[in-house]
């Protein structure tokens, strides 16, 4: 996701644009969250094992194993000039639930 952001058309190709249509450089979490409240799919998030935390938030979908890390904060070094706080950053597949498992007791210490 966070590549689309650069605005390079050739990195989505003409098979998912024909489909999908138009890839907008940057995605906001809202309205992808919206958009999957409304289909019943529900996300949850899990903690960001530091550094990436405060920077990042991550959400999981169970029955699909997919996670969405979302900028959550801006940081100088930490996040790229290209996006803004709550917009997708890269979508991981699969996460399966042992990983959400081993985040949360990283960081639960």
């Amino acid at each position: 996701m966070h590549r689309l952001a650069y605005r390079d058309c050739t990195l989505v190709n003409n098979v998912l644009r024909a489909r999908y249509g138009r890839f907008t450089p940057r995605l906001r979490f809202e309205k992808l969250h919206r958009l999957l409240t409304r289909r019943g799919v529900r996300l949850h998030e899990i903690p960001e094992p530091s550094p990436n935390g405060p920077y990042f938030r991550t959400f999981w979908q169970p029955d699909s194993q997919v996670a969405l890390s979302v900028i959550g904060t801006y940081g100088e070094y930490s996040t790229p000039e290209n996006l803004r706080v709550g917009d997708v950053y890269s979508v991981q597949a699969p996460m399966a639930a042992e990983e959400v498992e081993w985040r949360k007791v990283r960081v639960a210490g």
